[in-house]
């Protein structure tokens, strides 16, 4: 029985010591990142936080009447769809123009979209493949539409993960929502 008792005693040890770590002994995380979101400056162990949005480039946009509202729109502008490595990262600059609300009232992604499924897709008609978000269990590599805010009129970045393209596209179709119109030959960076 002792040397059970010797094993256990020397495994809670050994957990306890590795809980007690400090944080302060890790190497500082980089906050230089391409990502709108960036590590919280000073404060260790700190959330990640949003410190800009560049909505400057935009390479195409279309406006979309939310449907079953009166005059309720967004505007849908593309700004890249880059490959980082295995992934392929497509960047949208949301802008609502809600009627419904006041101008400083909150207005999410998910209400920019029609409070329906958002899943871009990307279509490669040459190869008859179509790339949607990369999942994880039930989680989407993308913006939390839910908690995505913004008020009329001030633009937000929606982001989205894919996977690389299979073949060497120059460019994919984008289908944002069923009900709106393609956006044709959306360019490829590398």
């Amino acid at each position: 029985m002792r040397p059970v008792f010797s094993l256990v005693a020397a495994g809670l040890l050994a957990t306890a010591l590795l809980a007690g770590c400090s944080v302060q002994n890790q190497a500082p995380v980089s906050t230089e990142t391409n990502s709108p979101v960036e590590a919280a400056a000073a404060d260790e162990g700190a959330p990640a936080r949003v410190v800009s949005v560049d909505t400057g480039t935009v390479i195409a946009q279309q406006e979309y009447k939310i449907p079953g509202s009166k005059d309720d729109k967004v505007t849908f502008g593309v700004q890249s769809l880059a490959v980082e490595g295995k992934t392929m990262v497509l960047k949208l600059v949301l802008t609502p123009d809600f009627a419904s609300v006041s101008d400083s009232e909150a207005v999410s992604v998910y209400d920019m979209t029609g409070n329906v499924t958002f899943n871009p897709r990307l279509v490669d008609r040459e190869n008859l493949k179509e790339y949607s978000l990369l999942t994880e269990s039930v989680y989407t590599w993308a913006t939390d539409r839910v908690h995505t805010e913004t008020t009329n009129h001030e633009p937000v970045i929606w982001w989205g993960v894919y996977a690389a393209p299979e073949d060497e596209n120059e460019s994919f179709d984008l289908r944002v929502l069923d009900a709106m119109a393609e956006f044709p030959d959306v360019p490829v960076q590398r």
